[in-house]
């Protein structure tokens, strides 16, 4: 039965507010100026009893907790906010009766789709884990938020992507691990919505308060066209370059999710992302994270995260044409053929050394190596270098305040030589023609890291001090710890989170020697105080440009 008898009028009249519980529900019943409402008792914010708020003349119920004010009648948050139900009332002679029965299904889901929106513009972390849970009550997963937030984020992105949308990829694989080992429905659905809600926190963060940037118009449908579309990236046709992508996004889409082939898109993609030493490698990795979100989302999401991608790629800063990198066009040039012999390990000695040598030489050296070893025994030395510098990064440049602009080295920096490795072996593995460019970038990371290690640092006791002896707990441990880590601005720790999955990926492919350096290197990342603000360095360097003494 969903019709329920509440109370008599003449009884509300004399007590003014009645609360009413049946099951589930919990209503507030109240009387004014001969009107009745039956409105949610529990304010949708905090959940204090509207029963206890006051009542205006135009019947507006104010909820007296946090001064929120409520439609009476519609149940409308009339100063922004979570929206209150409301319930049918019906008299019966001098009898009140209230319709207890839920929506469609379909119109509390749409209702909580609203309200995440209405969240997401006001970057709400509080409000968006409440809609995310509606979204639940009303049976759907809490993913199926995100390509409604990617479409919502995708179009702000002014100049291009950033590190939210392909991030989402590691919340939801995090999520999905959390799920297992025999944990109860309620713990793992809380993590679920952790996660989601943390994808979708940095969306709205990167989109606050900006206005949408339309893409370009697709192209006709069609596989992409790749001289045109590397032609235009190359001339930073961005316009063009993204009607290319979207006109091949359709194409792929013609027949329906199933014959989506993303391959047919990274390919090109990633060619792009390495035709330059770009944008400290971030380009190649979207290109990889993207592949992964689409893989668990569906290609309904392509279309807005290939576009924001494409705009990045085009915007993105080409560090090779500036003095510090530019030997690197001429070494690809010179890129040697392999013989693919692979004498054996390369030696720690080797690898000490090319930490510390500047590009050419760092260069030179993959020169070298590369016409006895395969790209693949090449890339496990150089992520095994990659994995040394961290452990021997002096951790004082993350706290310095009076350096130069280009000092502005951390912690972040240096995640990105292990990230961007894992997204070089993924991509070059399918696409070995890039090798050259991937290990000659990974070598990049190694040159431009070199003046930021700690010299008074063996990496001998910086393995002993961060040996991880089980990587399974170190794991677990730091899933745990993402699910509360308590830091405000979402780049730190999707920063712990992709290092820990990209080290979690490498491990199958790793060599012995590489394997305890990697877990050592995330060890010591994850237990770093990262310095999210510098105020000093700021001012300090702003007063430097302008010429204040």
């Amino acid at each position: 039965m969903s019709w329920h008898r509440v109370i008599t009028r003449r009884e509300l009249a004399d007590r003014g507010v009645v609360v009413f519980k049946r099951g589930r529900h919990q209503l507030a019943v109240l009387e004014r100026d001969g009107r009745c409402f039956a409105i949610a008792n529990r304010c949708p914010h905090e959940g204090y009893p509207l029963s206890q708020g006051t009542v205006d003349g135009a019947c507006v119920l104010t909820c007296n907790w946090h001064n929120w004010k409520f439609d009476l009648a519609t149940g409308r948050n009339l100063l922004g906010g979570d929206h209150a139900r409301v319930y049918p009332l019906e008299q019966r002679g001098d009898e009140l009766w209230v319709d207890l029965r839920d929506p469609p299904a379909e119109e509390t889901r749409a209702r909580a789709m609203t309200g995440l929106r209405e969240a997401f513009d006001e970057r709400d972390h509080g409000w968006i884990a409440r809609q995310l849970a509606r979204l639940c009550a009303a049976g759907l997963a809490p993913e199926d938020a995100l390509p409604a937030a990617i479409s919502w984020c995708a179009p702000r992105l002014e100049w291009g992507m950033t590190h939210a949308i392909p991030a989402a990829a590691d919340w939801l694989a995090l999520a999905e691990r959390r799920a297992g080992a025999g944990r109860d429905r309620r713990s793992c659905l809380e993590d679920q919505l952790i996660c989601v809600a943390e994808a979708v926190d940095h969306m709205a963060f990167d989109a606050l308060r900006r206005p949408e940037f339309p893409f370009p118009a697709a192209a006709a449908a069609a596989p992409l066209d790749e001289p045109a579309f590397q032609d235009a990236v190359e001339r930073e046709d961005a316009d063009r370059a993204i009607a290319l992508i979207r006109g091949a996004v359709a194409w792929e889409t013609r027949e329906g999710a199933a014959r989506f082939d993303y391959e047919a898109l990274a390919r090109p993609l990633a060619r792009a992302a390495l035709r330059h030493y770009l944008s400290f490698g971030h380009a190649l990795i979207y290109t990889v994270k993207l592949g992964e979100l689409i893989a668990r989302l569906g290609p309904a999401i392509a279309d807005d995260a290939l576009a924001a991608h494409v705009r990045g790629v085009v915007y993105a800063q080409r560090e090779d044409l500036i003095p510090e990198f530019r030997p690197l066009a001429q070494a690809v040039a010179d890129y040697p053929v392999a013989t693919g012999e692979d004498p054996g390990p390369i030696p720690d000695a080797e690898l000490d050394a090319i930490m510390g040598a500047p590009l050419r030489d760092a260069l030179a050296w993959v020169h070298a190596r590369a016409t006895v070893y395969r790209p693949t025994a090449l890339h496990d030395a150089l992520l095994r270098a990659c994995a040394r510098a961290m452990l021997r990064f002096d951790a004082r440049h993350d706290e310095a305040s009076h350096v130069k602009v280009a000092d502005n080295i951390g912690w972040l920096d240096f995640t990105h030589s292990l990230t961007f490795a894992s997204a070089v072996r993924q991509r070059c593995a399918l696409d070995p023609a890039l090798w050259p460019r991937g290990l000659l970038q990974m070598a990049c990371f190694l040159a431009r890291n070199r003046s930021y290690l700690d010299p008074d640092l063996a990496i001998a006791d910086a393995r002993a001090r961060w040996r991880v002896d089980d990587a399974a707990a170190l794991l677990e441990q730091l899933h745990a710890r993402l699910l509360d880590h308590g830091q405000p601005l979402p780049i730190f720790p999707v920063h712990v989170l992709k290092t820990c999955f990209a080290v979690e990926r490498e491990l199958p492919f790793a060599s012995a020697e590489a394997r305890p350096l990697l877990l050592a290197a995330l060890r010591r990342y994850a237990s770093a105080t990262v310095k999210q603000k510098h105020a000093r360095r700021d001012v300090h360097q702003a007063m430097a440009l302008i010429g204040l003494d």
